[in-house]
């Protein structure tokens, strides 16, 4: 994910799904990453992933036993974040799971600092609106259990 950060002005944005062999598992562990696909629409400001690559991405990483979890991209800004299109298309794809997933994630990696900034935000199933920006501190490492949850920053 880290290569296609965006740290010159003619790099396009890039992205893919985040996956893991224990999608409900307390402390979520991301165990792979698919994409950027080759017929994705990609511009500076914005990514549409290649539906019919995305899907086979999908099944090649269930075969493997490893679930989708979320979604990541890259953003041509030092500290990224999410913007209204990308709180939409993340609760579509949560949508889709009908109630299998209780959370998805985004990730999105900046184009500042070594190595690059990233962020990474929760959207519950049961919280519907409400986001989840994930934070590390130094005394703590935040899980997606529910206790963290009620912890972690809730956005608008």
């Amino acid at each position: 994910m880290y290569v296609h950060a965006q740290r010159r002005p003619w790099q396009k944005e890039a992205g893919g799904e985040i996956f893991s062999a224990a999608p409900s598992a307390t402390g979520l562990v991301i165990s792979a990453a698919a994409g950027p696909h080759p017929r994705d629409h990609r511009r500076r400001h914005g990514w549409i992933p290649d539906a019919a690559a995305a899907d086979r991405a999908r099944h090649a990483a269930f075969a493997l036993g490893k679930h989708a979890v979320g979604l990541w991209h890259t953003h041509p800004e030092p500290w990224p974040s999410p913007s209204d299109l990308d709180r939409q298309t993340t609760h579509e794809y949560l949508e889709t799971f009908q109630g299998q997933r209780s959370r998805y994630l985004l990730v999105i990696i900046g184009n500042r600092g070594s190595p690059v900034s990233m962020a990474v935000w929760a959207v519950s199933a049961e919280r519907q609106g409400v986001w989840l920006e994930l934070t590390e501190s130094a005394s703590r490492h935040a899980s997606l259990d529910d206790g963290a949850m009620d912890s972690l920053r809730p956005t608008e």
